[in-house]
């Protein structure tokens, strides 16, 4: 009797697992205009959205990498993660080859948010980071009410991370529009380490010149003064420009959830 209730107990998640699975969580359909942000919640300015389509839009034509904002009233009652993870795919967030898609979720009235990476750039925004960013750029933020200021100020932390990987400046992307200084993943300098590593430099010198004659340092102020000239000059800046299509990236379920 016992093994005939185990059996079917096994029956039972075999038969009900895959369709708990294949119930993604309901989300928005795909965007087909202003496909980098989307305000559902209604908490963005008209400055805060431009910004954020002007150099989403940029960034997606210099490297087919794609950040997308989206903000929503409510989950109703779905988790978070599979939320994001669902939104990401379904709506191709990224390039189809490099999955170089980056979500920022906020759910006001749940008081909860997430950015979701797509698998190629899990290295330049790992968990711990994309952590860092909502924890110190975005959450203080909130917490006074100000979704469109700690939005605005994420998804610049997110964009110049994004922009270090590919070697390239939010200059680069010729964009007319400030972004807020880049938070989340400073280091604070005290006095003691910035000592330390005035005497690291300085021991450095000295084993230079007596092991290798100098060499390093030659080395090193020709790579500093006579490397190629900088980089192109500011062309027409980007508006509130948000056409355009997702490129069919997708992810695993990389990135760090909050709640305030």
């Amino acid at each position: 009797m016992k093994r005939l209730l185990l059996l079917l107990v096994l029956v039972c998640q075999m038969v009900f697992a895959p369709l708990q699975a294949g119930a993604a969580a309901q989300v928005p359909p795909r965007p087909t205009s202003s496909i980098y942000v989307q305000d559902q919640a209604g908490v963005l300015s008209r400055s805060t959205r431009d910004t954020i389509s002007a150099y989403s839009t940029a960034l997606a034509q210099k490297t087919k990498a794609q950040i997308v904002v989206l903000t929503v009233p409510s989950l109703r009652g779905q988790s978070l993660e599979d939320y994001s993870l669902t939104v990401l795919r379904q709506w191709g967030i990224g390039d189809k080859e490099k999955n170089n898609g980056v979500l920022l979720l906020v759910a006001v009235q749940d008081r909860k948010s997430r950015i979701e990476v797509g698998y190629g750039l899990e290295g330049a925004l790992p968990d711990g980071l994309t952590g860092r960013i909502q924890d110190q750029a975005m959450l203080p933020y909130f917490r006074q009410g100000d979704y469109d200021r700690g939005i605005l100020n994420a998804y610049s932390a997110i964009l110049q991370t994004v922009l270090k990987e590919y070697n390239l400046t939010p200059q680069d992307l010729q964009v007319e529009k400030t972004l807020p200084a880049k938070q989340g993943d400073s280091v604070t300098i005290s006095p003691l380490m910035a000592g330390a590593g005035l005497l690291g430099i300085l021991i450095l010198f000295l084993l230079d010149r007596v092991l290798l004659g100098g060499a390093l340092f030659r080395f090193l102020f020709y790579l500093f003064f006579f490397r190629g000239g900088g980089r192109g000059g500011g062309g027409f800046g980007g508006g509130g420009f948000g056409g355009g299509s997702y490129g069919g990236g997708s992810g695993g379920g990389g990135g760090s959830s909050r709640s305030w």
